[in-house]
């Protein structure tokens, strides 16, 4: 078993636990939660990086776990550390705004598709960032269900939503 620190923003906020398991190394680490964003782990060794994926909150902790091929890690040469990288922050001071089409926000024939059946919803963010906040309605399908585990759910505008954040059209795994 081999333990190295976890770091975020530079400096150590967790731990990065790697348990060998035959040909393979169960990798996973573990912070505090600071419940300001979406954060994914990555493993760096001198020789490169290894993404572990999107960290999962719970119990006031923020945690991500994978099973990779040892030959994988080895190939990072002497681990350095873990990092958590923020790759959304949530929230901000910027007011939420009703859209009544929100398929026009995309290109992509995949949320197209997904979202005609909305005909409200609310947005924030510019650019490259946005913020999709889709109304939860009892008997109806869960909003894009496919990304349920990228969404939170928020009040906005007194509605229950699923709040998806995206980056381009790359809904919270960049």
């Amino acid at each position: 078993m081999e333990r190295v620190k976890l770091c975020c923003l530079g400096e150590a906020a967790g731990e990065v636990l790697l348990t060998p398991e035959g040909s393979r190394t169960i990798i996973r680490a573990a912070m505090e939660d600071p419940e300001d964003g979406l954060y994914r782990a990555w493993l760096v060794g001198d020789r490169g990086e290894l993404a572990l994926g999107v960290m999962e909150p719970g119990g006031g902790k923020l945690t991500a776990c994978r099973r990779v091929y040892r030959r994988d890690v080895e190939s990072l040469g002497v681990l350095r550390r873990g990092e958590a990288r923020c790759s959304f922050h949530f929230g901000g001071e910027e007011p939420w705004r009703e859209t009544g089409c929100p398929a026009g926000l995309f290109r992509s024939p995949f949320f197209q598709s997904r979202l005609r059946r909305f005909g409200r919803a609310w947005r924030r963010g510019e650019g490259e960032r946005l913020e999709l906040a889709l109304p939860l309605e009892e008997g109806q399908p869960f909003p894009l269900e496919p990304l349920f585990c990228l969404g939170r759910l928020e009040r906005v505008a007194g509605q229950l939503c699923v709040v998806y954040a995206f980056r381009g059209e790359e809904p919270g795994i960049w």
